[in-house]
């Protein structure tokens, strides 16, 4: 970053800096996974499946960032791509049930791959210690910013 690309006041502002940070990540991983046919947007819910096995639709948008529409547009797509397969939850036929296919566990595991040679990428050259010092710095941003 050179001196004169952004604002003096944004080159120390920690919000503008973690939001630069994810964008440049955000632009590193979609790089990797788009041979692949994959974003980072369609690796969260593969990547939420793989973790928490199958799970409700209502579910994946609870424990997600995206909103229903969005998710649920999401879902359609992963669907197309043969990567989930939804099916009316035995319990509630209202409700539909989410699981990864086959493909789908591929897909995750690129995913995961992806997200954990981006993050490598942006602590080269930093020492274990500035990297779990950096870690904690940014989850107490997230938290103070998370409060009502």
């Amino acid at each position: 970053m050179h001196d004169d690309d952004i604002h003096p006041a944004a080159a120390t502002a920690p919000g503008y800096l973690a939001n630069h940070a994810a964008r440049a990540f955000n632009r590193v991983v979609d790089a990797t996974l788009k041979p692949h046919g994959l974003t980072m947007a369609l690796i969260g819910p593969l990547l939420l499946l793989n973790w928490k096995g199958p799970l409700l639709q209502r579910d994946i948008v609870r424990w997600s960032a995206t909103r229903q529409p969005a998710m649920v547009a999401l879902l359609d797509k992963l669907e197309t791509m043969a990567l989930i397969r939804r099916a009316p939850s035995p319990s509630d036929r209202r409700a539909a049930f989410v699981e990864l296919t086959d493909a789908g566990r591929d897909a995750a595991r690129i995913g995961s791959d992806a997200l954990i040679a981006g993050n490598a990428r942006g602590l080269e050259g930093f020492s274990s210690e500035e990297a779990g010092q950096l870690v904690v710095l940014l989850q107490r941003l997230v938290v103070n910013l998370d409060r009502p």
